[in-house]
């Protein structure tokens, strides 16, 4: 899919992902809230008001606005500083949901790891709390995964991998599916298993019916530029031996971009 179809998908869904028929209704709104509760507050007082009401998904929201404006300026510096916002955000709303850190699995870490926000796994993942065993078990063998994969315990290893090889066996997505498929490929360094886990990713995203996706949402899949991303920063010059999805933007311009930039973080 080109940028000019992508932008096109953007304007087309504006109003399904914000609630607003166009951006100018939507950031007029936001200053309104500031003006109306926080702009008397102190500083801190008038931060803590404004991320609360921000609203649900904002993250996502503001990860999606970044895609749009690096594809209309065509500068990716848009998109990787929205991801990095958008993970900070998370980080500091995103705190209950009746689960133990699995509850960070899927709205925060396939945006931290597109951020190269690495160090942010102790943030969300701390050692201490040990493997995840509460919460959508998808969640739970993400998170263990990731947590053997950055910590490197090795009581850990024998239990993610037959968790993982377990979930890959039941009847679960293909998107949740290609994601631990992608990561137990982490663990064995199975190269051909993890490029075939991103490829098929990319594919099994763009027929996802989450509640809020649409045309424009199911078109990028950061979960497999993440897991991309993690593995560069796990395996360093390894990462060379990873044949990339074919005809996937933030493959073809984002990576690019990373990569000039000495992979900053936003």
């Amino acid at each position: 899919m080109d940028n000019k179809k992508l932008i096109q998908l953007y304007l087309e869904n504006v109003e399904k992902m914000f609630g607003y028929a166009n951006m100018e209704a939507y950031m007029d709104r936001r200053l309104q809230i500031w003006k109306k509760y926080c702009q008397k507050k102190t500083k801190k007082e008038s931060i803590e008001i404004f991320l609360t009401l921000l609203g649900e998904n904002y993250g996502k929201k503001t990860i999606y606005l970044g895609v749009y404006l690096a594809l209309e300026e065509n500068d990716m510096r848009y998109l990787h500083n929205a991801l990095s916002s958008a993970v900070v955000w998370g980080q500091l709303t995103i705190l209950s949901g009746g689960v133990d850190h699995s509850l960070y699995a899927w709205n925060i870490l396939p945006y931290l790891f597109c951020a190269n926000r690495f160090h942010d796994i102790k943030s969300i993942f701390p050692k201490a709390n040990g493997l995840s065993k509460n919460g959508l078990k998808s969640a739970c063998c993400i998170t263990n995964l990731v947590m053997y994969l950055y910590y490197q315990e090795p009581a850990w290893k024998q239990y993610i991998t037959e968790e993982g090889k377990s979930f890959l066996q039941a009847k679960r997505t293909a998107e949740e599916k290609m994601v631990v498929q992608g990561l137990l490929a982490l663990v064995e360094k199975n190269w051909e298993s993890f490029s075939l886990a991103l490829n098929h990713l990319c594919k099994a995203h763009r027929r996802v019916k989450g509640f809020g996706e649409n045309a424009f949402t199911r078109a990028i899949s950061f979960f497999a530029f993440g897991l991309y991303s993690f593995a560069r920063y796990l395996y360093k010059e390894e990462i060379s031996n990873v044949m990339l999805p074919k005809n996937e933007f933030l493959f073809e311009d984002f990576r690019s971009y990373q990569e000039s930039n000495d992979y900053r973080i936003g």
